[in-house]
């Protein structure tokens, strides 16, 4: 590991193994996360209609493979249903990918897709397994996309919630707070 950066990219010095968190597939086309629910045989039957396996990803992956394989799934989970936090998950990676090839306008379309889907598990999701965090890539995205009013009040948020006990959030928060502060 090279870096991490403050929206918890790792960059790697040689193969990035977040290339492989999504599988795909050779028959069907199927992408899928472990984090994903089993399809049901109405969602196999959309998917299938709608994913085309044209390209094996079972192999190394370079970069650009890694985000045919993230849209893939990213397709499965919207035509499947999955939980917008899932979603969020996949538009986020796909905003690093494109971060690694420096290219800004796509990184920062998925950087706002992400946003979307984490605000609407925030709104509709009474499950989620980690607010704290999602507050915090929240707050971290707006700050990426230029609004440090809505990052500073989700920041704010994580700090001053005293049912959020993840003092690694807490910290970060903090300091991306007062580093937003700072160049104001």
């Amino acid at each position: 590991m090279l870096k991490r950066d403050s929206d918890f990219c790792v960059h790697y010095k040689s193969e990035n193994p977040v290339f492989y968190n999504v599988y795909v597939c050779p028959q069907c086309g199927y992408g899928f996360t472990d984090n994903f629910k089993p399809p049901s045989d109405e969602e196999k039957e959309k998917i299938k209609t709608a994913i085309d396996p044209t390209e094996d990803l079972c192999g190394p992956r370079s970069v650009e493979k890694a985000i045919t394989a993230y849209q893939t799934a990213l397709r499965c989970a919207l035509l499947g249903g999955e939980r917008d936090t899932i979603i969020a998950g996949l538009y986020l990676h796909l905003a690093w990918f494109n971060r690694f090839r420096k290219d800004r306008d796509e990184e920062l379309k998925f950087l706002e897709r992400a946003m979307e889907y984490y605000e609407k598990a925030i709104g509709s999701d009474r499950n989620l397994e980690d607010v704290a965090t999602i507050f915090y890539l929240i707050g971290e995205i707006s700050n990426r996309l230029g609004d440090d009013r809505k990052a500073v009040k989700f920041f704010a948020h994580i700090v001053h919630d005293k049912e959020i006990n993840n003092p690694n959030i807490i910290r970060m928060a903090r300091e991306r707070w007062q580093e937003i502060r700072g160049a104001r």
